[in-house]
């Protein structure tokens, strides 16, 4: 309004200042000029100020109105609020009545039941544990549709207001007989098997984990005849499968070591009769623990390079015990040979050369023949044990080799649970098996090592009381010949 009010002086300000912007021209224009060019100036004035007014009293008449409609408005939302109000209050007195009701048909209800509430509560906790059940079930996969009215059944009595009819009782033991009647079946059917081709990976290459901590695998769905051994085992082909609620059947990774793939394969192809099979009590938990069992070669690579050092030296150990058996074995064979014919010696053989040295020497006192026989044997004895002290350095050092990649590998678990934390006990014992596999190679390396060294000994010393007895022969035979 006050904007209003002073528009027009400001109009009448800006007229006069035309007028005396103009005074030197007017002053030099003629009277009737200037009087002619003052009354243009005041009749446009007033004509401004008219149109101000009646622009002004608009305005006022508009914001008049507008008032008056908002006036209205704020009228009728209070009158709405009152009436909302009084709505809210009716609601909640028939709340509290309502409540009231509840309680009294609640009440009658539990007394019109009965023993049926017991019978109820009976048949909602049976359709519970058959509906659980169910999802872990192999039946399921032949019926995947029979844990829906189980759940239908489930939320209807959970709800406290509907009452399961008997049909619906007739179909829930319908459901537990089919299912205590397929627990005692072996059939056959064709149904789609997931097979893990891959896992999920970042674009580095590194695998993907779940909320488990676990790989996310990647299926591909076949088509193929499973046979159903009860709610025991499911198997197709060499595949053993598992069911699971979301998936249907998945194949374990890995096949069954043995001879549990013939038992499966006569099972498959059997028509009639009793065919003998490996059943898993456990419904598939035992045979899918089995089959994650590390392989031996497996165990070997587990050992590093510790194990297969231990093993390299143990298959050496071996082959050198091995050869020098066969080698005395034929040294034994010869030097008995020449037992037989001690007159006529062979430098082919120990005994031989020990009695060419009494041949050589015949005027020799006995004394001085003791002496030469003791040291054509010493000569003879590095060539009968040769290598064999090697076989037992190995059987040796083996177990310590075995204990020195058991220390290292468990100094590796206890750095792992510093930085990781010992959260999973799995990844723990994980860790101290693979440890302890480079001590059990080292014992099974010391084991036969020590063995092939006893025997290789053996076949030594046996050659070398042999020449012994032979030389204590001799001499006495010298000593005779003296007297």
């Amino acid at each position: 309004m006050k904007n209003r009010v002073v528009k027009p002086f400001v109009t009448i300000a800006m007229a006069f200042a035309v007028l005396l912007g103009t005074a030197p021209t007017y002053a030099q224009e003629s009277n009737a000029t200037r009087a002619l060019n003052i009354d243009r100036i005041l009749n446009a004035t007033r004509t401004a100020a008219s149109r101000e007014r009646t622009a002004n009293t608009a305005r006022e008449n508009q914001f008049k109105a507008e008032r008056s409609k908002q006036q209205g408005r704020l009228n009728a939302m209070r009158n709405e609020r009152v009436r909302q109000e009084r709505i809210g209050d009716d609601l909640d007195r028939q709340f509290k009545e309502n409540e009231v009701k509840i309680e009294e048909l609640q009440t009658e209800l539990a007394r019109e039941l009965g023993d049926l509430k017991q019978l109820f509560g009976v048949i909602q906790l049976s359709a519970s544990e058959a509906q659980e059940s169910y999802k872990s079930s192999l039946i399921s996969a032949q019926y995947p549709d029979r844990a829906e009215s189980l759940r239908q059944m489930v939320a209807k009595m959970a709800s406290l207001t509907d009452l399961v009819s008997i049909q619906e009782i007739e179909d829930l033991w319908f459901q537990l007989q089919n299912e205590m009647t397929e627990q005692g079946k072996i059939v056959q059917y064709t149904a789609p098997v997931k097979h893990i081709v891959g896992y999920e990976e970042d674009e580095q290459g590194n695998r993907l984990k779940n909320e488990e901590g676990r790989d996310i695998p990647i299926y591909e769905e076949r088509e193929m005849q499973v046979t159903r051994v009860g709610v025991f085992n499911a198997v197709a082909g060499d595949d053993i499968l598992q069911y699971s609620d979301g998936l249907g059947f998945v194949a374990l990774e890995r096949k069954m070591p043995g001879d549990f793939n013939t038992y499966s394969q006569n099972l498959q192809n059997a028509n009639a009769g009793v065919t003998p099979f490996k059943l898993d009590p456990t419904k598939g938990a035992l045979l899918a623990a089995l089959v994650q069992a590390p392989t031996l070669g497996e165990k070997v690579n587990e050992g590093g390079i510790i194990g297969y050092i231990i093993i390299a030296l143990g298959i050496l150990a071996l082959l050198i015990a091995a050869l020098r058996i066969l080698v005395l074995m034929g040294v034994e064979g010869r030097v008995r040979k020449q037992a037989r014919n001690l007159k006529k010696p062979s430098l082919g053989n120990p005994l031989g050369r020990v009695l060419k040295v009494y041949q050589d020497n015949p005027d020799t006192d006995p004394e001085t023949m003791e002496l030469k026989l003791g040291e054509a044997m010493l000569k003879e004895s590095p060539k009968l044990n040769a290598w064999i002290m090697f076989v037992k350095i190995i059987a040796v050092v083996a177990p310590l080799l075995g204990l020195l990649g058991t220390v290292t590998g468990m100094i590796q678990t206890f750095q792992a649970i510093t930085l990781y934390g010992a959260g999973d006990p799995q990844t723990m014992a994980g860790g101290i098996s693979q440890a302890l596999v480079t001590t059990v190679l080292g014992l099974v390396v010391a084991i036969p090592t020590v063995f092939a060294h006893w025997l290789a000994s053996t076949r030594a010393k046996r050659v070398e009381d042999m020449l012994e007895e032979h030389a204590a022969g001799l001499i006495a035979a010298q000593y005779e010949g003296q007297r």
